[in-house]
């Protein structure tokens, strides 16, 4: 019970160092030795624990992924409307961006980030895609739909706002791309 008390303990004091770290000086500043100063776990009881920092930085990411997300229940429509919502939610974060955005700009320059970028990033396994499988299986989204490409028209309009123009993402424009979404989708009557 001390040990995983101790675990505990140390994981979450690492996964706040890896936040601070990432928004301080992004991927760059990411070392074992700046993480055991930051966290005041030691650069061995890192290792040990996490011997890959991209691995680290994935498991801090889905953490904050997952942080007070809904489960999108109901039907896929108002799932759909949901998860805009905490979609929204979490690019607003500014934590949750500087993460993402390490994430990426570390899997361009390193192959154990790549990996993880690519499982962590997996369009046909994410939460978007099972809304899309289930709204078709329902009937309320078009049984053509390739859930790869509504992937992309539930993400690029949120990423676009949030990382390229550095804008909040507000509830009417959830609202719109809900909307927009739902007449492209829905089957023809």
């Amino acid at each position: 019970m001390t040990t995983d008390a101790r675990y505990e303990r140390s994981k979450a004091a690492v996964f706040e160092a890896v936040r601070t770290v990432i928004v301080a000086d992004g991927i760059a500043g990411l070392t074992a030795d700046r993480l055991a100063e930051a966290s005041g776990v030691s650069r061995s009881t890192i290792y040990r624990n996490w011997p890959d920092l991209a691995a680290l930085t994935c498991e801090v990411f889905d953490e904050l992924m997952h942080r007070d997300s809904s489960k999108f229940g109901g039907d896929a429509v108002t799932a759909l409307r949901d998860y805009l919502a905490d979609y929204a939610r979490r690019l607003n974060d500014p934590t949750y961006c500087a993460v993402l955005i390490a994430l990426i700009e570390g899997s361009m320059r390193d192959e154990a980030f790549a990996d993880v970028h690519s499982r962590s990033f997996s369009q046909t396994r994410s939460r978007a895609a099972v809304i899309i499988r289930r709204g078709q299986s329902e009937g309320a989204f078009r049984a053509d739909l390739d859930a790869k490409q509504g992937v992309e028209e539930i993400v690029s309009p949120f990423l676009y706002r949030r990382l390229v123009t550095q804008s909040q993402i507000t509830s009417r424009q959830v609202e719109h791309l809900h909307q927009r979404l739902i007449g492209a989708w829905s089957p023809p009557s």
